[in-house]
Parts: structure tokens; sequence; C-alpha cells
């Protein structure tokens, strides 16, 4: 069943609400500089440019509480897809800390009370981040290999595969 117009017009305006309370986002010129080189077309599957995508971020975003609990989970993960993963008690310290540092925002509130209101999200508060927790960490088979794989794995530190392909990997914050 695809969504009405009304349904997506209600998806834009939360999406623009969650950028608009958005205000620990990165500012370019205070936080960061990018070069965008010349670009290149879609059928180029090389890097056209000549330098880094960033030239300069300033240490003081690593510094954020937020990024900073974000990038202490980025070592938690074997890249090489098919690769059991093995949790420690410390990484799960690190997953309680990012849910709990990110639920102390506006977007994440917002985006609590607009899943209630859609009956995606049910019962408190304490519900929601447990429900997050378990979208974003709980393990899954991957390659043939159970327990290998996790949603936040595949979207923030990517995934090679046996052919050397990277999936996933749609972050470009790393120290």
């Amino acid at each position: 069943m695809e969504p009405s117009q009304d349904e997506l017009a209600d998806l834009a305006r939360a999406c623009d609400k969650l950028w608009d309370l958005d205000l620990n986002r990165l500012i370019p010129g205070k936080d960061y500089e990018i070069d965008c080189g010349e670009g290149k077309k879609a059928y180029q599957k090389e890097d056209m440019a000549q330098g880094n995508l960033f030239t300069w971020v300033s240490d003081d975003v690593f510094r954020k509480p937020t990024f900073a609990r974000f990038l202490s989970l980025l070592d938690n993960y074997n890249p090489h897809q098919g690769s059991k993963e093995v949790v420690t008690s410390e990484e799960r310290q690190e997953q309680a800390s990012f849910i709990e540092e990110i639920s102390r925002t506006a977007p994440i509130k917002y985006l609590y009370k607009y899943l209630a209101s859609k009956g995606i999200a049910s019962g408190s508060y304490q519900d929601f981040k447990r429900m997050m927790t378990n979208l974003w960490f709980d393990l899954y088979g991957r390659g043939g290999t159970s327990g290998s794989s996790s949603a936040f794995e595949h979207v923030f530190v990517g995934e090679i595969k046996q052919c050397g392909e990277v999936s996933g990997f749609h972050n470009w914050l790393q120290v």
C-alpha cells in the first residue's frame, strides 16, 4: 500500500522538524571545510578528485558528547563480512552510553513523540531507547554466518565482502 500525499507531506514536515531541532549539526567553515573537486559522471567508478573531500575538521567536533560516544563504537566491529562478532561488556556499555547521549537530544525526543503518534513506538521513553538499541545493535546473520552483523555496523562502519567490495559505510566521521 503506497502512502497518501498527506502522509508523505506529514513525513516531510517531520523530517524538516528533525533538521530544525538538530542544534548539534556541524557548520561548514566553522566545524569543517570540504573540497568538492571537479565532480564526476555517474558511470565513472574511480574517485576523480585530486585531494580529500574533507580538507579540515575541527578537533572540537570530536569532543562533542554525541560525536565522542559515536566514535567510541567504531572500533567494536570486524568489517569483514561473515566474521562472527563478539560483543564485550565494555562494548555493550559504549552502546548504552551512545543511546543515552542521543536520547537527550531534541531530535530524538521529537522522533519518539512522532513515532508514538503513529503507533510505531509504544510504551515509555525507556522502551523506545531499548527499541533503538535493538534496532541498531542486535546481531544478525550476513555472508553465511549468524551473529556477524548489525545495522550500526553496516551503516556506519561498513562491511567488506569476500570480493573486497565495501557495502554500507554511510559515514564520513572517522578519527
